[in-house]
């Protein structure tokens, strides 16, 4: 969607008429289909066990948590579908990203007739609909997905280490900043220390500055795109001797 026009100018279409694109999206005859025979399917499921082996429902339920890419780890869906989130040891009690535990906390534990509450089966077509369309977004123009997201979610981050937890947050968040993949190579607390410098966490909830970071993400994309050099944290080698001297000033000044 909106192929050719530019990171930018898209993500700026975007924010204007987002709902209407939204709608556009919503009613292609594919994603229509897609969604009428989730929602026929959905009462019919019986348990966690069943949703696992119809992987075109079980699809639409990950597209709605941004999981899909996980669809094939079985074991570890068959505990989060079913295990009590509130429960201590519990599975997604030890996982750091949110949305295991949204998915979780989505379905509570339930071990019959998972998807017989309209209002959840609704909820997971809005979600899924939502990063079909933001996934289409991002396929004609590279960064777009993660802006979209990010504009979405960000304000759901009341600490750095929150929205590190959230690999797309961070995402946006590091590029925003210029800062390039290999920052990853420093510790966690390194990571959160220079973040937390970087990033005034009350931004993430006012939406005119999530949404100069998203377009500063997308311009930052672009540029290294067209062979402009993002900031780099790295010497002018390339090699990992720019992360140690960064790991060495966050030592000076902690």
């Amino acid at each position: 969607m909106l192929a050719g026009i530019g990171g930018l100018n898209a993500l700026s279409v975007a924010e204007r008429q987002g709902a209407a694109l939204q709608d556009r999206f919503a009613a292609r005859r594919d994603v229509a289909a897609d969604m009428a025979r989730f929602r026929e399917r959905a009462p019919q499921i019986a348990d966690a066990e069943a949703l696992l082996k119809d992987r075109r429902t079980l699809t639409v339920v990950l597209e709605a948590f941004q999981l899909e890419s996980e669809i094939d780890k079985r074991a570890m869906l068959r505990k989060v579908l079913t295990e009590d989130p509130a429960a201590e040891g519990s599975l997604v009690n030890r996982l750091t990203d949110p949305r295991w535990k949204q998915l979780a906390q989505a379905f509570a534990g339930g071990t019959t007739a998972p998807l017989a509450d309209g209002a959840l089966v609704e909820r997971i077509v809005s979600g899924a609909l939502t990063n079909r369309y933001e996934k289409a977004m991002g396929d004609a123009n590279p960064g777009l997905r993660e802006a979209l997201y990010f504009k979405r979610m960000a304000g759901n981050a009341s600490t750095i280490a929150q929205l590190m937890s959230d690999r797309a947050l961070a995402t946006v968040a590091r590029g925003a900043l210029g800062l390039p993949e290999q920052f990853g190579l420093l510790s966690f607390e390194q990571q959160r220390d220079l973040l937390t410098r970087r990033i005034d966490v009350a931004d993430l909830k006012d939406p005119k500055a999530v949404s100069r970071m998203a377009q500063r993400y997308v311009a930052q994309l672009s540029a290294t795109q067209t062979g402009a050099p993002m900031a780099s944290l790295l010497d002018g080698s390339g090699s990992a001797n720019g992360i140690a001297t960064l790991a060495m000033g966050l030592r000076r000044t902690v």
